[in-house]
């Protein structure tokens, strides 16, 4: 929040705060979306969509249906601009997904969430912090633009449980 405060008369002084940056602690918000598509489809396919959209996959356990991504650096000014006013020099994304089963249900699920890294604003600067993405985010949208070509690619609209559509829609 940017407060302007008047002192004397007619000398402004302009304050910006960090509040516009996602909070420090807690956990990222997690989309989950379930498919009629199998498991390993599921898996290859998201694979896919983020080779695509340039993240490199770091760790991936098909046994466990864990996908983790490398470190990718966001590019300032274009879906992430936010964050440049309040002196953030750079920022990395990391994402994660997870891919099953609920036990009784015919679905398979996946659950996609990041974790984001930033340099700087004061009073840290110079040091990264690790911030989950939480939903209403530039980076949030970031994910549901992966969850969404994921659907484009499977051929199937995904049934959603953490976000409704209306909001990727906007």
């Amino acid at each position: 929040m940017h407060r302007l405060f008047t002192v004397g008369v007619g000398v402004s002084l302009f304050f910006g705060a960090c509040s516009t940056l996602p909070p420090k602690a807690g956990y990222p918000d997690i989309i989950e979306v379930r498919f009629k598509a199998g498991r390993d489809s599921i898996i290859e396919t998201f694979k896919t969509v983020l080779y695509n959209n340039g993240y490199a996959v770091a760790t991936f356990s098909p046994d466990e249906g864990i996908i983790e991504t490398d470190w990718k650096h966001v590019k300032k000014g274009i879906s992430c601009c936010v964050y440049v006013w309040d002196g953030v020099k750079d920022a990395k994304m990391k994402v994660t997904a997870y891919v099953g089963r609920v036990e009784g249900d015919t679905l398979n699920y996946i659950k996609v969430q990041g974790v984001l890294k930033v340099l700087g604003p004061r009073p840290w600067d110079n040091e990264y912090q690790t911030r989950p993405v939480k939903k209403g985010s530039p980076y949030y949208k970031e994910l549901e633009k992966l969850v969404l070509e994921l659907e484009n690619k499977l051929g199937e609209k995904g049934k959603y449980e953490s976000f409704k559509r209306n909001v990727l829609l906007k």
